[in-house]
């Protein structure tokens, strides 16, 4: 970040997110779903592989987090947080067979690329870019290709799932009833003040995706004890759409993937080995426990928290329950891949 603002900056900035919102524009009118992220992350990415230097405003990925992860949390009504509560067992179940496959993807990178065993395995456990890039770090691994596995992992999702819904007609059944709160200006400056003094609070104490999380965790209190402050107009959705869609935009660079060319290839068979398990897992226990399969695939699948509840609630697929599922991930992830690498990927294989 500059030490100081540059109009150079503010001109970057402006250009990146006109072009995201363009991109997204363009998708809308074409009624493409998730239009709003799928067009402004293409658009920035295209720039990008084209060699134009890009940028979004500091913050600006913490402020599209924080808008979606207040718009989650106002789905969750006291029945809603109910019936999702009874669904712990299956979500913890779905988590510890996403570090499973996760396990079997990196056996599969390992192989196919060459790499050693902590870039293999943090390359491909579902987790976030930065929190394993800096676990593979740790033990002696390569961010490098780790942050573009992980950004590949959800770029994967996100331009597959969504559409593949679409196209098979299985949007619009969502399993809970949604909120009809409407728009109150006052309630919603202060639910933005809650947000934020949330997430900066977890931020703080380093809470992974705090700036998702936090905002949640209140709009969730507010919603449960029928405060009834505010819903979250479209037109701030779909700048949360955008910030977020052109932030992973950013990630891809014509200099990175030619730094990474031969580990590229390896990255994709990987990942779509990770998504094909975790979606098919998900359409079972869709099946098993009488939630639509659609639902249960976003639920499980190893796409982004934020990028896998926009997606639930463009297509009317039961937000609440997609976005328990990933929370429960995130953490188990986070908190165990340590010791799953030491104790089962690492002893299985070859030493680092």
């Amino acid at each position: 970040m500059p030490n100081r603002l540059r109009t150079p900056d503010l001109v970057l900035w402006a250009v990146t997110l006109a072009l995201g919102a363009a991109g997204g524009l363009a998708l809308d009118l074409l009624h493409v779903p998730l239009a709003w992220l799928l067009g402004s992350l293409g658009a920035v990415a295209a720039a990008g592989l084209l060699g134009y230097e890009l940028a979004v405003p500091p913050g600006g990925r913490q402020l599209g987090q924080l808008l979606l992860g207040a718009a989650i949390g106002l789905t969750f009504t006291p029945a809603v947080a109910e019936a999702v509560a009874g669904y712990a067992p299956v979500m913890l179940i779905g988590a510890l067979l996403s570090i499973l496959y996760g396990v079997v993807a990196a056996y599969s990178l390992r192989r196919t690329a060459g790499v050693d065993d902590a870039t293999a395995f943090f390359a491909s456990v579902p987790g976030g870019v930065a929190e394993m890039s800096i676990l593979a770090e740790r033990h002696g691994g390569h961010t490098a290709p780790v942050s573009l596995a992980q950004s590949l992992r959800i770029l994967c999702v996100v331009i597959t799932i969504p559409p593949a819904i679409t196209v098979l007609g299985l949007g619009g059944v969502d399993p809970f009833e949604p909120s009809t709160l409407g728009f109150d200006p006052l309630g919603f400056g202060a639910l933005v003040t809650l947000a934020v003094a949330a997430g900066a609070l977890l931020a703080w104490r380093r809470v992974p995706n705090a700036w998702l999380l936090g905002p949640m965790a209140v709009a969730v209190l507010v919603t449960v004890t029928e405060s009834d402050l505010s819903s979250m107009p479209n037109p701030v959705l779909n700048l949360s759409q955008v910030l977020i869609g052109a932030t992973l935009g950013l990630r891809y660079r014509r200099d990175r993937l030619l730094a990474l060319r031969r580990f590229l290839a390896p990255a994709v068979l990987s990942t779509l080995v990770l998504v094909g398990l975790n979606v098919a897992t998900g359409a079972v226990i869709g099946l098993a426990v009488g939630l639509p399969v659609a639902t249960m695939a976003l639920a499980v699948s190893p796409g982004g928290m934020a990028e896998m509840s926009i997606t639930a609630r463009i297509l009317h697929l039961g937000v609440p329950i997609v976005a328990a599922f990933h929370v429960v991930r995130i953490f188990l992830v986070i908190g165990f891949s340590e010791m799953v690498f030491r104790r089962v990927f690492r002893r299985a294989g070859r030493p680092t």
